[in-house]
This record gives structure tokens, C-alpha cells and sequence, in this order.
């Protein structure tokens, strides 16, 4: 995929529709993965405290 999304951008995650910023990108591989922080402090799902985080592929996230 073409698609390429910059730190603190922000996204949609498709498959939970949680809005969030772009904090952090990791290449290994040749795979990119972008930790997501919600916008919506107790979101459902993902890892951390209050402000969860998700891991999401490319194609699971969308610009706003």
C-alpha cells in the first residue's frame, strides 16, 4: 500500500471506528506498524492506561 501517514496525524481505526493520533512508527521487515493513541480517554480495547493505545497495520487505519 501507497499510503503513508506521518507522526500525530489523525486517524480513524476501521475495524473499532476509535478516532486517534499517531504517535509512534516502527519498520521492521519491510512491515510498518503505527501505535495509535485514542482521543476518547476509557476506550475500549487496545493497551496502556487511560489514553489506550493500539497497534494497527496500514490498511486498519484511515486519515481524518
Amino acid at each position: 500500500m501507497d499510503t503513508m501517514f506521518e507522526l500525530y496525524e489523525k486517524v480513524i481505526i476501521k475495524f473499532n471506528m476509535v478516532i486517534g493520533t499517531i504517535i509512534d512508527r516502527s519498520d521492521i521487515n519491510g512491515k510498518t506498524t503505527y501505535v495509535v493513541e485514542s482521543d476518547t480517554k476509557g476506550a475500549l480495547g487496545g493497551y496502556g492506561g487511560e489514553w489506550k493505545l493500539f497497534d494497527c497495520d496500514e490498511d486498519e487505519i484511515e486519515k481524518m
